[in-house]
């Protein structure tokens, strides 16, 4: 994720120069339809999330991974270079063309299977409170925010991402040009900005 704007981001300023009249919010969030969008069923919460990490009135409002695309786009600069290095390695040793084609098909499954495994533990989620991103297959690293803390949501989409209509957003708790956590190669990317945004606003 690049630390400055590009082309193909879309910022949003939880700041803006106009003036917003702050109100409480209510101690219990509805559980249906919002602004924010309709609550993520307990069924499916329960399964990826420990109750725990849950406050008692949060309701998550948004659960989601990075697109299955991301096992393939995510190992691709990995999975060429293994291509090339095993042409040239059939081009020099020609007798062994079997066992090289072998090793690398190995290599590259496993490599596909580590992508796997990092897809597994990305969870994003937006609450009625707070985001929170959950990732790490040996480390697992949680970053949560208040959603008023929240000063900027950029979503940026490159070339490769925009081509599966995907897109990375980055969320910062202050005015700088760098993120605090991002949310990778997710489906749905503007849709899910402006859920996270309309989030944000109902707390200002």
């Amino acid at each position: 994720m690049p630390s400055c704007y590009n082309a193909g981001m879309v910022i949003y300023d939880s700041h803006p120069s106009v003036t917003i009249t702050r109100q409480r919010p209510p101690s219990v969030a509805p559980s249906g339809d919002s602004a924010a969008g309709r609550a993520v069923p307990p069924a499916i919460v329960a399964g990826v999330l420990p109750p725990a990490m849950l406050h008692e009135d949060e309701i998550i409002l948004l659960l989601v991974k990075p697109s299955l695309w991301f096992i393939v786009l995510s190992s691709l600069r990995f999975i060429l270079i293994t291509v090339v290095a095993a042409v040239l390695a059939v081009r020099l040793l020609p007798e062994q063309t079997n066992q090289i084609a072998v090793s690398a098909t190995l290599v590259v499954l496993g490599r596909l299977v580590w992508a796997l495994l990092v897809w597994t533990s990305h969870i994003y989620l937006l609450t009625n409170q707070r985001i929170l991103t959950i990732k790490g297959v040996v480390n697992v690293t949680i970053y949560q925010a208040h959603l008023r803390k929240i000063q900027r949501t950029v979503l940026y989409k490159p070339l490769l991402e925009r081509l599966f209509g995907l897109g990375t957003l980055g969320f910062a708790t202050a005015a700088t040009t760098t993120f605090d956590s991002t949310w990778i190669m997710i489906p749905r990317p503007l849709q899910t900005q402006e859920q996270i945004v309309a989030a944000v606003q109902k707390l200002q």
